[in-house]
């Protein structure tokens, strides 16, 4: 992988089925190249490539089923999506399509390998703003819990031609992308901190327990006091 395209990775993860069932994937505002096989058809392999999501979605899955991938940091979406950026919000590509996307997914054997020489081909992409970075990196360290006013001075622009950069680059504006992030650090309270609901209310800054409930319908489908038994939680940069 080139120190270009290495710069735009943020993770790279596999699963593999250890029984059948289904999983429920949150949203993380990033974008991922993955390769899926069946165990039903072990050299049929299906490449997927995500846009950025903000509403979950359910894989069901069968014993032995594989998936492996890259999760691209959340401005890396303009380099794999490029002018489609605005139409990929919650879309996936499967198959031909994923390979309309990126070409180099029909000429390479799909393996755990040559993810990293995918990445190299398909995350080409102009100079990202340093402003935008710097942003994001507040923006975890904070939570999701600081202003857009606040976050746009300590970038050094304005709120307007901050939420430029993040449409432009991450396809999600500021205010949607902080809220994701929000809730995401609030949901690993509950689910691996133990926090109580109502102090993880307060601790993730929403104003009352009303307010979290709407963000996790929204982010999740489902409410604090039930979450759901096989949830998938990515592990955020700065989390």
């Amino acid at each position: 992988m080139t120190p270009q395209a290495a710069r735009r990775v943020e993770a790279r993860w596999s699963f593999v089925a250890d029984a059948p069932g289904q999983s429920i994937v949150l949203p993380d505002g990033r974008c991922d190249i993955i390769i899926r096989r069946n165990r039903n058809a072990p050299d049929v392999l299906m490449p997927v490539i995500t846009g950025p999501a903000t509403r979950a979605y359910t894989v069901t899955y069968d014993v032995g089923d594989t998936w492996f991938g890259l999760r691209l940091r959340p401005e890396s979406a303009v380099a794999l999506w490029r002018g489609d950026l605005e139409h990929a919000v919650d879309t996936v590509l499967r198959g031909q399509d994923a390979i309309d996307l990126v070409p180099a997914l029909a000429t390479h054997q799909y393996c755990d390998l040559m993810l990293d020489r995918l990445a190299g081909l398909a995350l080409a992409a102009p100079f990202i703003d340093t402003r935008l970075t710097h942003a994001l990196d507040i923006l975890h360290a904070s939570g999701g819990r600081i202003r857009v006013a606040q976050l746009a001075r300590f970038a050094a622009c304005s709120p307007r031609h901050l939420n430029r950069l993040f449409r432009g680059h991450t396809g999600l504006g500021t205010k949607t992308y902080a809220q994701l992030v929000q809730f995401h650090r609030t949901l690993n309270l509950i689910t691996r901190g133990r926090v109580p609901i109502t102090d993880a209310a307060l601790e993730g800054g929403y104003a009352d327990h009303a307010h979290m409930t709407r963000a996790f319908r929204r982010f999740g489908g489902f409410v604090p006091s039930k979450l759901p038994p096989r949830l998938t939680l990515p592990q955020l940069f700065a989390q």
